[in-house]
């Protein structure tokens, strides 16, 4: 049997509730010789695995697997509530609901729910766009510090923007001033800009503790062809503030305990 597959069988005894163990019990439990029980522990010691009480020589579980355990637990408790939402917002509107995070400067889809009213252009997960051209991205810009967003952009306001903006964005600084009103307003609404006939409502959490962006967004049917209505829209627009932001207050993302700039009612002007 390979040492892989008693770390395995070790660690099985501890996750069944066993506190620490001693040289005996492991060779007894694992129905090892003590030479193989020895080895065992010593290499298991030695990469970080498990510790020893210098006092009573028994074993246990080491700081690093609980950390790793604790990572798990995060990350899957994380995305179930992400999913969660995202099953909200297209199951209460009907319309294609995404989940993305940031990649650089680009947003790669995570997940994406059709819902009822599907809209022509989707995009599968793993797809990427340009940040700024999207009110996706734009939302999730707008919680990144000075520091990140010009690590992704740079400090030159005239610079241009690259690849060029789809969106009509002239330079750094005519995105820096929208992702700035997206902060303050805690959401992002685009309509017919870098994908003609699509519109789209965003919004964002951050993790206080491991810093995970996730954006939330619902894109629909828009343009000259197919107007939205603003009611319709504007209902949208609060759905996507009360579920993302509970969302981040339960994750303790400050950002959504303060209350946001009262933007104006959307109009197909805007």
């Amino acid at each position: 049997m390979s040492i892989l597959e008693n770390v395995q069988r070790l660690l099985t005894v501890y996750a069944q509730g066993v506190t620490d163990l001693s040289f005996s019990e492991v060779a007894e439990q694992l129905d090892l010789p003590k030479s193989s029980a020895s080895h065992l522990l010593n290499q298991m010691h030695r990469f970080g695995l498990l510790e020893q009480n210098p006092q009573t020589r028994r074993y246990r579980t080491s700081a690093l697997l609980a950390q790793a355990s604790h990572a798990q637990n995060h990350s899957s408790s994380w995305d179930d509530q992400c999913r969660q939402v995202l099953e909200e917002l297209s199951e209460r509107t009907g319309l294609t609901a995404y989940v993305s995070t940031l990649s650089g400067a680009q947003t790669m889809v995570i997940q994406r729910l059709d819902g009822r009213s599907p809209v022509q252009v989707v995009s599968p997960p793993g797809s990427l766009r340009a940040a700024g051209d999207t009110a996706m991205g734009r939302a999730m810009l707008s919680r990144l510090s000075a520091s990140e967003f010009e690590l992704l952009y740079g400090n030159d306001p005239l610079a241009p923007l690259d690849p060029p903006s789809q969106a009509g964005l002239a330079h750094v600084g005519a995105l820096a001033e929208q992702v700035a009103l997206t902060a303050r307003q805690q959401h992002a609404v685009l309509v017919d800009a870098a994908l003609p006939g699509v519109g789209a409502i965003a919004a964002a959490v951050r993790h206080p503790v491991s810093g995970e962006l996730r954006g939330f967004c619902l894109s629909f049917v828009a343009g000259v062809h197919a107007p939205m209505d603003a009611p319709s829209l504007n209902q949208y627009r609060q759905l996507m503030l009360d579920e993302v932001g509970a969302l981040g207050r339960r994750v303790s993302d400050r950002y959504w305990s303060e209350p946001a700039l009262p933007p104006a009612q959307w109009s197909p002007s805007l």
